[in-house]
């Protein structure tokens, strides 16, 4: 299934306290039309004993795709998490290898992967370049392809040189992963998210934020995201500036939120969707 800029996505991270197979049903009345995976829901699946297959096959069954799996570790050697970050946090990141996830992600019948640095301290770019390009050429290999994302605080400093690594990679299958939290929380400006190439933009995800607090900034990005619509962001405008550049990226919702986790499942997707589309009704007329 290939999805566009008008189909939905609901991400792992707005659904993690709801197991995998008990997202679909949810997310299907809601009218999405795909989902991601995070590596703690292929190892869920795993201890439960159900195969990547037969997730592929139900998921059909509700007329889903799964779409990605998120957050493969760039694999950069000698990283170290900051101050503030979790060691169980840290350690699960390290565990997110290409060697494990890529078949994964080749078995649940995804189209892409997601990666990441989210380590303390910036990364060179021809290092990470190199390492992006690797992992590009080893996706090809299974007709994946593969997204970068700027994390804020992480390893991959600024937006630019996100846009700089997937230059120098130079991989037709390698593009961008565009997440309002970083942009908006990186202070990226909608004029240099214009000057992006659109057909690098393989992924976008959506969600809000309040003004911002100095206390726990790692906290707020993974318990405290707002649903579109409720915070600070201009969605409206960064939407308008992706179709303008040409992306044609399916639209994916990403709301890490403790008070999402504890709506029940239907009505938590019911929201996902309903906040999704208004600022894409918003932005698109």
């Amino acid at each position: 299934m290939t999805l566009g800029p008008n189909d939905l996505i609901l991400s792992a991270g707005s659904m993690m306290s709801v197991p995998v197979l008990d997202r679909l049903e949810p997310a299907s009345r809601a009218g999405f039309k795909g989902i991601s995976l995070l590596g703690t829901d292929i190892r869920q699946l795993a201890a439960q004993g159900t195969t990547l297959g037969e997730l592929r096959a139900r998921a059909a069954d509700h007329g889903l795709a799964v779409t990605e799996v998120e957050g493969i570790y760039l694999g950069l050697p000698n990283r170290r998490p900051g101050p503030t970050m979790p060691a169980a946090f840290a350690d699960l990141l390290k565990t997110m290898d290409v060697d494990t996830y890529l078949p994964a992600a080749e078995q649940v019948g995804a189209a892409s992967v997601t990666v990441i640095d989210m380590f303390d301290g910036a990364v060179e770019i021809d290092a990470a370049a190199e390492a992006f390009a690797a992992i590009c050429d080893r996706a090809a290999e299974s007709g994946l392809t593969v997204q970068l994302e700027y994390v804020v605080g992480g390893g991959v400093a600024s937006y630019a040189d996100a846009c700089e690594i997937v230059r120098r990679a130079g991989r037709a299958n390698g593009g961008l992963m565009i997440d309002s939290w970083h942009l908006f929380r990186g202070g990226v400006s909608l004029d240099e998210l214009a000057r992006t190439p659109g057909d690098r933009v393989f992924g976008i995800q959506i969600n809000d934020g309040p003004e911002p607090t100095d206390t726990d900034p790692l906290r707020e990005m993974t318990k405290g995201r707002l649903m579109p619509g409720e915070g600070i962001f201009d969605l409206t405008a960064m939407i308008r500036t992706l179709d303008t550049i040409g992306s044609r990226a399916p639209i994916a919702i990403e709301v890490f939120s403790e008070r999402l986790g504890a709506l029940p499942s239907d009505e938590a997707a019911r929201l996902c969707a309903a906040t999704t589309r208004a600022v894409l009704a918003q932005a698109r007329g």
